[in-house]
């Protein structure tokens, strides 16, 4: 056996192992990662900024955030574009105007790029959902006089507000209808009714039901609020004419 051999081979190995173990490897390109939060909230009449939230991290210089509301149909509602002058985390908002957009759920959309000399590929962050829902309404009712005699005219006044951000308001041009419980269904009564500027629409009606009835007032939805409906009042009749 050739042992100055072996003793060569065993020494050769040892100095690769010990060279290779004290390289040092060379710096990695941080990944980079981020995350976009932005929360549900109500789509009130006109337009408004809806905000968002963003974090980032290890995304280097020169980058660009791109964030996205997106409808349901794919149509890009509004786009905000954060620079690296704004920093790393903060806020932004998206414009919204209820007038183009119609209530229902949303997908926000982000992604980072940079300038192609940085060599780095767009980072898409995960992706968020939120709703915008309607404001709500909500409608009172008056009812004049509560023992009416058969065949006498009943007068039933609805007050209807619309929820702002700063509270409820009564709201002009409401679309109202008063309707009567019978034969279990609520059975519209009157015409139709609009709310003036106070937020007040009046229905004048010949009453005829001889037997205790059930009247209530309704606020139709629209893209600008809810449904509402009032309380139900009972009207006795004192008899007939």
């Amino acid at each position: 056996m050739n042992v100055g051999l072996i003793l060569r081979v065993v020494v050769a190995t040892v100095v690769t192992t010990v060279i290779t173990a004290g390289l040092v490897p060379g710096p990695a390109a941080a990944a980079g990662s981020g995350k976009v939060v932005s929360r549900s909230a109500t789509l009130y009449e006109d337009c408004f900024g809806h905000p968002f939230s963003y974090a980032l991290s290890d995304v280097g210089e020169g980058w660009r955030l791109t964030v996205e509301l997106v409808a349901s149909s794919g149509r890009v509602v509004d786009r905000s574009v954060v620079t690296p002058g704004e920093g790393t985390s903060g806020r932004g908002a998206f414009r919204v105007c209820a007038g183009s957009v119609r209530p229902g759920v949303f997908t926000v959309r982000s992604r980072v790029t940079w300038p192609a000399e940085a060599g780095r590929s767009a980072l898409p962050l995960a992706s968020s959902r939120l709703s915008l829902r309607r404001p709500t309404s909500a409608t009172k009712i008056s009812v004049r006089p509560r023992r009416p005699r058969v065949g006498a005219k009943l007068r039933l006044r609805a007050t209807v507000t619309v929820a702002r951000p700063y509270g409820r308001f009564p709201k002009a041009g409401v679309r109202v209808v008063a309707s009567v419980r019978r034969q279990g269904a609520w059975r519209r009564i009157g015409p139709v009714r609009y709310t003036n500027a106070n937020g007040v629409a009046t229905f004048r009606v010949r009453w005829r039901a001889k037997s205790p009835r059930k009247v209530r007032v309704t606020t139709t939805r629209t893209r600008y609020h809810s449904r509402s409906s009032s309380r139900a009042v009972t009207v006795r009749s004192r008899g007939k004419d």
